[in-house]
Parts: C-alpha cells; structure tokens; sequence
C-alpha cells in the first residue's frame, strides 16, 4: 500500500525577495539555521576544551597545547549572544520586520567574526591554517546579502585579522598558539608571517568574488522568476473570477430546467410517450450532474477567497460534526448499497464549524461513490499524542501509486475513477485540500489500486467545554 501526504502549506502565496537580497521568512530562516549550528559549535569548542585539559600531557609529548580555558570562555561567550539572537528573531517573527531580521542577522555575523578573530589567534594566525576559517561566514554573507553587502562583511574579517596579526607582530597581544615549535614551520621573522597572511586574504578575496558574482546571477534569476510567478498568479486569480462569474450566471438557467422537468414529472408524466420519458430523464440527470459541479465550483472559490483572509478556528465537537454528515448522506449510501460504519467518540478539536464540515462530507462522499455495492465505508477517531485523527476508509477501486500525488488538483481524476463514476464533478478532493489548507490541517492518503482507501485528517486537539461552541454557533 502506498501513501502521500498532503502539505497543508504547499500552495500558500509565493515567497518574494527583498530587493537584491532574500526576503524576510527566507532569510528568518537562515538566521534560525544560523543559531543552531552556532550551539554546535559551542558543543564543538566545549568538547575540544575537556580534552585538552584530560589529555594535557600526552598532546604536549606530540607538541601541542589546546588553550581549553580559551575556548571554554568562548563557548560561555556563544551561547550568551545565541539566546539574545534567539529573543531577537522571536521578536521578527511576532512583528513580520524584515529589518529586524537584518539587523539579526548583521549582528550574528559581527560578533562571530570577532569570535572567529580570538580564536585566530589562540590558534595561530600565521603559521596555521586556521585564517581560513572566515571563509565560512564570507561564503554565507554572498549568500544572504548582495554584493556590496558581502564585500562589506570581507572588508570587517580582513580588518579583524590584518589587526590581529599586527598586534603579534609588533609584541602588544602574544599568540599562546597549539603548537609549541611553530616557528620553525615557516622560518624566522615578520616578512614570513606578513606573505603567508596576505596569501590568505588574496584568496578569501579571489573566493569572495566568484561566490558572490554566482549569488548575484542566481538572485535575480530568482527574481525574475518570482516576477513571472507573480504575473501568472494575477492571470490566474482573474481567470477565476470570471469563470465564478460565468458559473454563478449558469445557476438559474439549471434551477429552471430542473424545476420544468419535476413539473413534467408531478403533472404530465402520464401523457408523455416513453421514448421522450427517457430523454427527459437523461436531461434530468444531466442536469443534476451540471448543478452539482457548478456548486463545487462556487464552494472552491469562496474557500479560496476565505483563505487569503484567514480563519480563526475554535472548539467543535468532531463527534456532532461527523454525525451530521453521515445523517445527511446516509440516502446515499443506501441508493449504492454502501454500509455506513462510524464510531467517532466525543472528542473535540479546533477548526472552523462549515468548513470542517465540508472536509467531511467530501471525503465520506468520495468514499461511497468509489464503493462497490454492498461495501462498506469506516469512519474512525481517535486521540493520539499530539493530534486527533479522523479516518475515513472503503474498500472500493483504490488509487494507482503514481497518481496519489494528483488526487487533490482541481479536476484531476485518475482511469479507474473516470470509468467508475462519470458523473464525477473532480472537484470533491480539491476542496478537501482548500479546507486542509485553510485549517493548516495535515492529512495523509494510503491506497492500493482495487482494494480500497484511508484518508486521515489530523486535526488539533483542543479541551475546551462545549458551551464554547454553543456561544459561538448562537453568536453566528
């Protein structure tokens, strides 16, 4: 049996970048990112501190020194300025500031170069490869910043360590070092030191350029692509209005038809022959099918509409919730000869009433019509650790595994349900996904092409009494 989930986030509204540069949940990111490796670094420095101060003696034999209490101090220094970094981007995300987040992440980069500069020098500044780990906050800066922004960032480590080796060179900060014969690696005197740290800020340079010229490229290739993006989600959403327009317009001329075919029925039926009973029944049926497709695209719309405007959900009663609807379908199920089997305890969740409503209805009505006669169709809850799970499984015609990621697009149907219910509008799932998405509610799919389905909802759990909703249903 395969599975596909379903991302309640999947379709939100595209990401646009700042200006020459990443916008602020992509750069929010980045600097959460930015945190969590720097508490692996604390982890790191703590470590190799522990270490050289247990195995002191036998790394003097190979001759080395590891400045353990440096790098304790350092570690102390790290986590202290992560758990100011952290307030601070708890504090971007409650305000959506993409300054704030810049102003973070600008912060983060000074204060680890300053870092990187003590530990520099602890190490070696000279006569180690240690310089080398600038690269590291240069090659991100071309990555979150642009070019000008990255090369300021440059500017900054060359400072930093232009300064350091300037300050043991001319006596007034000694290097401790880890390696006790380190001047014998390179020979005596400043002129060595000066060539081996301007080499290494040639090459920071030479890097600097190349990754920063690639990030400029790959920025405003994101750029424009996001711009025609932008341009496609116009044209789409003014397709849309016009086709609910149109839809809309279509909604009388049906309920007329209809409506002179039921009077044909209740006061003529008699006098008509029965080669033309059976064209008006095919037009009745037709219709039907017509009228019902026409009110899936209404209800697609409006919950499009709903989710740019968002929705506050509150406490239900899940159990109320999945008893209307099976009382609502129970016709037919029957007309199919489909067993309905619910066993939904009292439990309550979060979620917006009408919609959670639809969610359910969609999907046990997918489940009948995808039924065989005398089948049976199960509606499950159940509490798990973090969430309620509602499933709704059948024993049907099943989904063929390359075609479950495609069973919530609009008017997606796969072979076997087109030869198996034509009348199908191929819309009940892209409504199941707009709720999904509004309600940010997880839902997985499990199939096996001509066994059967499970759709599980997970929703989230809340403890609230029932009086809240009956205010709340009052209120409405």
């Amino acid at each position: 049996m395969k599975s596909f989930e379903l991302d309640p986030q999947a379709s939100g509204p595209p990401h646009t970048p700042a200006p020459r540069g990443l916008g602020g949940p992509v750069l929010l990111n980045n600097a959460l990112w930015f945190m969590r490796l720097r508490w692996i670094v604390v982890a790191i420095f703590a470590t190799v501190g522990l270490a050289g101060r247990l195995l002191r003696a036998p790394l003097q034999q190979v001759g080395l020194v590891v400045p353990f209490r440096g790098l304790w101090i350092l570690a102390a220094v790290l986590s202290l300025t992560n758990v100011v970094f952290h307030l601070m981007a708890r504090r971007s995300r409650a305000r959506s500031s993409y300054a704030l987040v810049r102003t973070n992440i600008w912060l983060q980069i000074v204060s680890d170069l300053l870092v990187v500069s003590i530990l520099v020098h602890m190490v070696g500044s000279t006569y180690t490869f240690i310089p080398f780990i600038y690269l590291f906050h240069i090659t991100l800066s071309c990555i979150f910043f642009p070019k000008r922004e990255s090369l300021a960032v440059i500017l900054i480590a060359t400072g930093l360590y232009l300064m350091t080796v300037g300050l043991e060179s001319a006596g007034l900060w000694a290097s401790p070092g880890i390696v006790l014969s380190a001047p014998t690696l390179f020979g005596h005197g400043q002129p060595v030191e000066s060539i081996f740290a301007l080499s290494a800020v040639v090459l920071w340079y030479v890097e600097w350029y190349l990754i920063s010229s690639l990030s400029e490229v790959l920025r405003l290739r994101d750029q424009q692509l996001s711009a025609a993006n932008r341009r496609l989600r116009r044209a789409d959403e003014e397709k849309t209005r016009q086709v609910l327009l149109t839809t809309h317009d279509l909604k009388a001329p049906f309920a007329g038809i209809e409506s002179n075919i039921q009077i044909l029925k209740l006061q003529h039926w008699d006098e008509i022959s029965r080669p033309v009973r059976e064209i008006i029944e095919r037009i009745d049926q037709r219709a039907h099918t017509l009228r019902e497709r026409i009110q899936d695209i209404l209800l697609l719309g409006d919950l499009k509409s709903r989710g740019k405007k968002g929705s506050v959900p509150v406490s239900l009663d899940l159990q109320r919730s999945v008893e209307q609807v099976v009382k609502e379908l129970r016709e037919k199920a029957e007309s199919r000869k489909v067993r309905l089997e619910v066993r939904v305890p009292a439990l309550r969740v979060l979620g917006d009433p009408e919609q959670v409503l639809m969610l359910i209805s969609n999907l046990v009505t997918n489940a009948i019509l995808y039924s065989r006669e005398s089948g049976a169709v199960a509606v499950r809850a159940e509490e798990e650790a973090a969430a309620i799970r509602l499933s709704v499984s059948d024993r049907g015609i099943g989904i063929r595994p390359e075609a479950l990621p495609h069973i919530f697009e609009e008017y997606y149907r796969t072979r076997e349900a087109a030869r198996f219910n034509r009348n199908s509008t191929g819309l009940g799932l892209a409504i199941v996904r707009e709720v999904a998405q509004n309600l940010k509610l997880r839902i997985r799919v499990s199939s096996e092409l001509g066994k059967g389905t499970t759709f599980e909802v997970y929703f989230p759990r809340s403890r609230q009494r029932h009086e809240e909703e009956d205010i709340w249903q009052e209120s409405k």
